[in-house]
């Protein structure tokens, strides 16, 4: 250091140097070297929002890799080829947990085979349509089948807990045109599988008093507060024509008239119900939107983490639909 100063030349190349080197960031170190680094816990699981279409049984994901920070998680052990589509109204499927090092992390991968399945079989990533009929999910011809997630940075406490909560929107996810099924592009599949902390989520579950006098079926949307157009949402979006894209998650109404609407981040939502497309008629968007009431504010649902919130609502009009 006395060189420096002697060296005036030197001193101010130093002084733009340091700041340079301490303010690098690469993330969290989710593998330390150092065996007296501190710990936690860090586990991850998947769930799933539903596809419109009712000709879908199945939906299967080949995941070979989870990657946080760009390194690979060790916790999760694969290829593992998951049927999403059974993973709805609040079901998670433990995807893995591991010790890592207590640190902040920005980003999430999840890399996905579409070729082969866990098994070594063709393909990895397929749809089963009703009858058993296999549709292969073809990957958009510029994507690669590493797909960064929508993440928000989380934080591993030493010696705690962290469980990631992945929602695979499938709606949102595969595209269907002339009785064949793919993925949709790359960005859109980014947009279509949302991650966070499952503790700070909650759920709204609710019931249709008269959901029995609807001939058909329904889903119910929930949107940020403010953020749903119908013009916009009832018309297909993007390359892939996505309906309902601004949706945080959807969820079906059951033959009673129940639904249930899974790990959403705290917050106040704005509830929205319509008839699946195959029962519309697509170009008019005729009854796509349902008219709803309910005895509180369906524009302003309040969520709490680890709560539940009730609603209860009824369609205002049945005649037509």
């Amino acid at each position: 250091m006395k060189n420096l100063f002697k060296n005036p030349k030197l001193f101010l190349l130093g002084l733009f140097i340091f700041p340079m080197i301490s303010c690098e960031d690469n993330g969290g170190d989710l593998n330390p070297s150092d065996p007296d680094a501190k710990k936690g816990t860090l586990a991850f699981s998947i769930t799933d929002a539903p596809v419109d279409n009712a000709d879908v049984s199945a939906a299967f994901v080949t995941i070979t890799e989870i990657k946080v920070d760009g390194k690979v998680y060790e916790g999760f052990k694969g290829p593992k080829t998951i049927d999403i589509l059974s993973l709805q109204n609040g079901n998670s499927l433990q995807l893995g947990e591991a010790m890592v090092g207590a640190d902040s992390y920005s980003k999430i991968a999840l890399v996905i085979d579409a070729e082969t399945d866990q098994n070594g079989a063709s393909p990895g990533c397929y749809i089963v349509k009703a009858g058993g009929v296999k549709d292969k999910l073809e990957l958009a011809g510029n994507a690669k089948n590493e797909i960064e997630l929508n993440a928000k940075n989380f934080v591993v406490e030493s010696e705690g807990k962290t469980e990631i909560i992945m929602d695979f929107d499938l709606r949102k996810a595969i595209k269907h045109k002339n009785n064949d099924y793919a993925f949709v592009t790359a960005g859109e599949l980014k947009s279509a599988i949302r991650a966070g902390n499952k503790q700070a989520t909650g759920t709204i579950t609710g019931n249709i008093s008269n959901f029995s006098a609807l001939s058909g079926q329904a889903v119910v949307y929930a949107y940020k507060k403010g953020s749903f157009n119908k013009e916009v949402e009832a018309k297909g979006q993007g390359a892939s024509e996505i309906k309902f894209s601004n949706a945080v998650t959807s969820a079906k109404v059951d033959g009673g008239g129940n639904f249930k609407l899974s790990f959403l981040e705290a917050g106040e939502y704005e509830i929205q119900v319509a008839k699946p497309e195959s029962e519309t008629n697509a170009n008019l968007n005729l009854n796509l939107v349902l008219d709803i009431e309910s005895a509180i504010d369906l524009k302003s649902v309040a969520v709490k983490s680890n709560t539940q919130t009730s609603v209860s609502l009824k369609l205002k009009t049945i005649l037509g639909l």
